[in-house]
This record gives structure tokens, sequence and C-alpha cells, in this order.
């Protein structure tokens, strides 16, 4: 387009005035390190969601199955090898789950106490967070805990001896309320350090003991599952239903976490508003480059006239001009952004001071982001483009 190839050479060319290459690289800047700034930016909270979902799996399953209504059910209600039948299931693992209280070092913590069999940890991925200790501990009759729920009991070490507590449903009388209390003495097995609600929440006992401790015997809270990776989840949802009927739930990670992925959606929304309020002033630096220019070329705008050039061949040629210092300047942005955030995903450059979880900031550059953040420079960039140069171009067409 004949437009195009005046912008280009109105954009490459010297200018007879110093100051307007200054002002023309300024708006380059200014329009690169905001666009960079919120590419990496971006990547970053990706990775931390990321990070939150992957230490979510450490505890919540894929799948969950519970009772309707109730926080129990009779193991024999579900056909857990009807379950194991389904494709796409992995693994399965009931499990139990109620409140007990702690005691040691003179000090009462009140917990949810889980109790799970051997397949358990093929259905999370405890391991990786194992900070001492052993996983198996639980069944030599241990109990492992989360790091911060170990230091509030004072168990700072292996084998520390805790005392549980829990109801004991058969015999509750408020004559001898002693009566209606289940002792069990345990020991610290194992120490998982993950992030802090995991570490203030986490409590893993043997299934079998934990159920006899809480006169659960034959009883189970949910059936946690695992699906292969890359399985069609809602027809596995689907069978699922069918196999446990309607008297129970099948519960996903997603769903269970619903508040936590809402908020994180809406901060992630947050942030890209933020960002395109200050990639819009970021863009306004380009007014000034396009006034300079229109001024300095305002023989060349008369001899075009002169030529019979209409006033929209005029407009599209500083508008090219204005829109390809957005191009250039969110084409340095992405790329400095993008790299940035690659050294970083792969190599980890950044450390975190003091942290033995995530040792790194977490990043993980997502394309559609990127081009979100593009598509939003180049937008901003053409349209306060054009309002400039219209503006412009009408007020000397008046004067």
């Amino acid at each position: 387009m004949l437009w195009s190839s005046f912008a280009r050479r109105y954009m490459f060319s010297p200018k007879s005035h110093s100051v307007i290459n200054t002002i023309a690289w300024v708006s380059l800047v200014a329009v690169a390190v905001p666009t960079a700034a919120m590419i990496l930016l971006m990547a970053i909270f990706d990775g931390l969601t990321d990070s939150v979902e992957q230490l979510n799996s450490a505890v919540d399953a894929d799948i969950e199955i519970v009772a309707e209504r109730g926080t129990t059910f009779p193991v024999e209600d579900i056909d857990l090898e009807a379950i194991r039948q389904v494709e796409g299931v992995v693994a399965t693992a009931p499990y139990v789950e109620q409140c007990v209280m702690a005691v040691s070092a003179g000090r009462r913590v009140t917990f949810d106490l889980r109790g799970v069999d051997r397949n358990y940890y093929h259905v999370v991925g405890l391991s990786d967070y194992l900070y001492s200790g052993g996983l198996n501990s639980i069944f030599s009759g241990d109990i492992i805990l989360g790091a911060s729920l170990a230091s509030s009991l004072g168990a700072y070490g292996i084998g520390t001896e805790i005392e549980l507590y829990a109801l004991n449903r058969k015999q509750i009388s408020t004559l001898l309320p002693l009566s209606g209390i289940k002792h069990h003495t345990t020991h610290l097995g194992g120490v998982i350090l993950a992030n802090t609600d995991i570490s203030q929440t986490l409590a893993l006992a043997e299934l079998e003991r934990t159920q006899r401790l809480l006169n659960y015997d034959g009883r189970l809270s949910a059936v946690a599952i695992k699906i292969a990776e890359g399985a069609d989840s809602e027809q596995l949802i689907r069978e699922l239903k069918g196999i446990v009927g309607e008297e129970y739930r099948v519960v996903t990670r997603d769903q269970k976490n619903a508040s936590i992925n809402a908020i994180l959606k809406m901060e992630k929304f947050s942030i890209l508003l933020i960002g395109a309020l200050i990639i819009l002033i970021a863009t306004f630096s380009i007014v000034g480059s396009v006034i300079m220019l229109i001024t300095e070329k305002q023989r060349d705008i008369a001899t075009l006239r002169a030529l019979g050039a209409k006033q929209r061949l005029i407009t599209n040629i500083f508008v090219g001009e204005g829109a390809l210092l957005a191009v250039a300047g969110c084409l340095i942005g992405t790329l400095l952004g993008s790299g940035i955030a690659l050294l970083q995903q792969h190599f980890g450059l950044v450390k975190i001071p003091g942290d033995r979880l995530l040792g790194s900031y977490p990043v993980d550059l997502n394309l559609v982001d990127v081009i979100t953040v593009v598509a939003v420079v180049l937008t901003m960039g053409v349209v306060v483009s054009w309002l400039t140069v219209r503006t412009k171009l009408k007020s000397n067409k008046q004067a």
C-alpha cells in the first residue's frame, strides 16, 4: 500500500531535528518496557498458579467419591473393583477422616486425621514433599504430620510420642464423660513440608487404626481416584456416577478447590486489567513522536495534497508511523519478556531466599498470554495514533 511505503520511509529516514529521533527512541522504549514487564508478570502468575495446583495435588486426588448425605458411608456400598476397571482409572484409595485432638510436649492441637491405605501414595504426590522420616512409617503405627502442625505440637523429632483423642461414638455418657473418649498413643513417623495450608492441616495415619480410633469400623469418608494423563475426564465421571449411584457425588479437584480457582482467575484478570492501563499510558508516548513528525512534514503534506492525495491517505501515513512504533516496541518487549521468562523457567536463575519447597520463582510462559498482551499493545498503539493524527491534521487544516 502507498501509505505504508511513506510510513516506513518516515520511520527509518534521518530526521532534520535530532530531538525527533530522540522522542522516537523514547517512544520505542516506553512501549517495549511495559510490554516485557506484562509478559513476564503473566508468566510469573501462571507459574504460581501451577505451583498451587501442584501442591493441592499432594493431598487432593484427581477425583473423589463422597456421600451425598453424611460424612461417612459403609465400605461395602462402593464397588471398588468396578471402579478400578473403569478405563482411565490408574489407582484408587479409600480413606476415613475425622477431627481428633493431639497432645504432645504439653501442647494440645485439634486437626482432621486422615486414615489411608498403601494405595494412597499412588493417588497423590506426597513423596515429593517429604521433609524427614518416611511415608510408610504409618503402617508401623506412626503418624505423619505437616511441618507447621508438628511444630505446633512441639514434635520436633522423628519418634516423638503423640497422644490422640477422639470421641467414642459407641459409648457417650453425660455421667461418665471420660468413657466417651478413645485414646491412642502413636509416634511421629514423618514430616511433610508443603505450602502453609497443607503444613498446618496434614495428618495421616494407617486406615484400620484410624477407623478403630474413630469408631468407624467398616466405614469410609471418601474414595480417592487417580486418573491417567490425557484421559477423557467427563466420560470417566459419567461412568463413575453410573457405578456409585445417586447417593454419592463424584467430585473433581477443581470442584473441591473452586473458591481458590475463582480467586486465582479474578487475580489474573485484575493483573491483565492493570497491565492494560499501564500499557495505555505507555502508548501515549507515541503521541509526541507522531505530532513532531507531522509538524516536520508539513511541506510533504502540502505537496501530497497538491498532487491530489486525499485526507485519508495522509491520515493513514502518519497513523502507520505510530503503528510502526508500536509494533517495533511491542516486538522488542515481547522478545525481551519472553526471553527472561524462558531463562527463569528452564534455569531458575532467580532464587527464593530460604525457600526449600520451590527453590526459585516459578514461571510458566503461556503462548495465549503472550498473544493477549501483544494484541492489547498493538490495539492501543493504533487507536492512540489514529486519535492523535486525526486531531492534529484537523487542527492544522483549520489553521
